[in-house]
C-alpha cells in the first residue's frame, strides 16, 4: 500500500506502455492521479516500460500528451525494458540522485545546519607553480565506473546464445581460453597436458623431417615398391582363389543350414541300427554269405553292449539306517546329508552353514553409501585409568 511507503526515499511509478498488462493508459493514468497525493515532497520518476514492444513515440497523439504533460510538471520520463535492460540503469541512478538532492535540501532547512556551517571552514589551497596535476583514479575503480555505465551493452551469455542460436547452438568453452594466439583455441594438441608444455617435446626440425619422408614415400611408388602381388599372379592361382572362395561360402551355407534345424531333436531315428542291420544282412547274403544265426557275430555284441550302455538301470532303493546290509546299486547321497546321522543333525549344519555365510551376504548388499567401521573397540578409548567426570569422553 502506498501509505506504508517510507519517508526516505524515491517513487517510481511503472506505466505499461504496451498495453500488454490488459490496462489502458488512461487507466492507468487515473490509478496515479487517484494516489498522487501520497507522493507529496518525495521524488517522482515515471517508468515508461516494455520500450522493446512499444516506444513512446509509436503511441497516437492523445497517448503521447499523457507523457508530455509529466514532463512539463517536471517529472522526469524514462523508457525502460526489462528484457533487454534498456533504461534500467538510468533510473536507478536517477532515483539515487534525486533522492539524495532531496534529503540534503530538507537538511539545510533545518536549524542545526546553521550551527554547524559556523564551524567548518573551507580552505582553498593557491597554486604554487603552472604544472596540471591530475586527479588519481585507480583502475579497480575505473573498472567499476565503466561497468555501472548507463545502457552499456550487455555481455552475451551462453544461455542467451542457446536461445538465440536453437537447435544449431554448440557449446564451446575452447573459445575463453586465455592464449598467446587465438588461432591455437580450437587446436587437436593442447598447449599444456599432464602439467607440461608441449612445446618443450616438439622437434624443430619435425617439419623437415616430414618433408623428407613425404619425398622418399613418392620416390619409392615411382618403383614400384608397393605394387601388390596379385597382379604378377598366374592364371592357374587365380583360379585357385575363386575356388577357395567358393569353398568357404558353401561352408558358411552349410553352418547356416545346420544352425536352422531343431538341435534338440533325435539325429537318428530309434530303428536305424535295425534298417542297417537288415541292410548289411542282404547284401551278405546276395554276395554268398550266409547270416543266419550270427548272434554271436562282431557288429551284434557291438548292438547289444551299445544297447546295454544307454539303457539306465533302475537303482534299487537303500536300505534302511538300522539295518546292516546296506544293496550295492543304492544311489550316493546328496552332498548336503552326506555323514549326517539323523534330521535333527542335518538342521543343525544347516543352521551352521547359513551363519557362516551371514558376513559373506552382508559384504555383497554393501554399497558406496554404507559407513564402515575399522575398528569395533578403539584401543585408545578403552584403555588405561579413568578420570572423575562424565562417562562421554569424545
Amino acid at each position: 500500500c502506498p501509505r506504508h511507503l517510507s519517508p526516505h526515499g524515491s517513487i517510481l511509478y511503472v506505466m505499461d506502455v504496451s498495453e500488454q498488462c490488459g490496462h489502458t493508459l488512461q487507466e492507468q493514468l487515473e490509478l496515479f492521479n487517484s494516489i498522487r497525493p501520497l507522493f507529496t515532497n518525495k521524488p517522482l520518476i515515471i517508468v515508461a516500460n516494455k520500450c522493446d514492444v512499444k516506444k513512446i513515440t509509436e503511441l497516437s497523439e492523445e497517448n503521447q500528451k499523457i507523457f508530455a504533460d509529466f514532463t512539463a510538471e517536471g517529472i522526469l520520463v524514462i523508457e525502460t525494458s526489462t528484457l533487454t535492460e534498456e533504461g534500467v540503469m538510468q533510473v536507478k541512478t536517477e532515483a539515487c540522485d534525486r533522492l539524495l538532492a532531496t534529503r540534503v535540501e530538507t537538511k539545510m532547512k533545518g536549524k542545526k545546519v546553521h550551527d554547524v556551517l559556523n564551524r567548518l571552514h573551507l580552505a582553498m589551497p593557491a597554486k604554487r607553480d603552472e604544472k596540471e596535476r591530475p586527479a588519481f583514479i585507480p583502475e579497480g575503480a575505473l573498472m567499476r565506473r565503466k561497468a555501472m555505465e548507463v545502457d552499456a551493452p550487455k555481455r552475451k551469455l551462453e544461455r542467451d546464445l542457446e536461445v538465440e542460436l536453437g537447435d544449431d547452438y554448440i557449446l564451446d568453452l575452447q573459445k575463453y581460453w586465455d592464449l598467446m594466439n587465438d588461432e591455437e583455441k580450437h587446436d587437436k594438441i593442447p598447449e599444456v597436458w599432464e602439467g607440461h608444455n608441449i612445446a618443450d617435446y616438439i622437434d624443430p626440425d619435425i617439419m623437415k623431417k616430414l618433408e623428407y619422408l613425404e619425398k622418399e614415400e613418392e620416390l619409392k611408388e615411382r618403383a614400384g615398391e608397393y605394387d601388390s602381388d596379385e597382379d604378377s599372379e598366374d592364371e592357374e592361382m587365380q583360379e585357385i582363389r575363386v575356388l577357395a572362395k567358393q569353398i568357404r561360402e558353401k561352408k558358411q551355407l552349410l553352418v547356416m543350414e545346420s544352425r536352422e534345424k531343431n538341435v534338440h531333436g533325435p539325429r537318428m531315428p530309434r530303428t536305424a541300427t535295425k534298417v542297417e542291420k537288415k541292410k548289411l544282412e542282404k547284401q551278405m547274403g546276395d554276395l554268398g554269405l550266409e547270416m543266419q544265426g550270427n548272434d554271436n557275430s562282431h557288429y551284434a555284441q557291438q548292438a547289444r553292449q551299445s544297447r546295454s550302455v544307454a539303457r539306465k538301470r533302475k537303482r534299487e532303493p537303500s536300505a534302511p539306517p538300522t539295518s546292516k546290509v546296506r544293496s550295492q546299486s543304492a544311489s550316493r547321497p546328496p552332498r548336503d546329508k552326506s555323514g549326517l546321522r539323523d534330521a535333527k543333525m542335518a538342521r543343525k549344519a544347516k543352521k551352521i552353514m547359513k551363519n557362516s555365510q551371514k558376513g559373506i551376504n552382508r559384504q555383497g548388499k554393501k554399497g558406496e553409501a554404507d559407513r564402515h567401521v575399522f575398528d569395533l573397540k578403539p584401543k585408545h578409548l578403552l584403555t588405561g585409568k579413568r578420570k572423575s567426570g562424565t562417562n562421554s569422553r569424545r
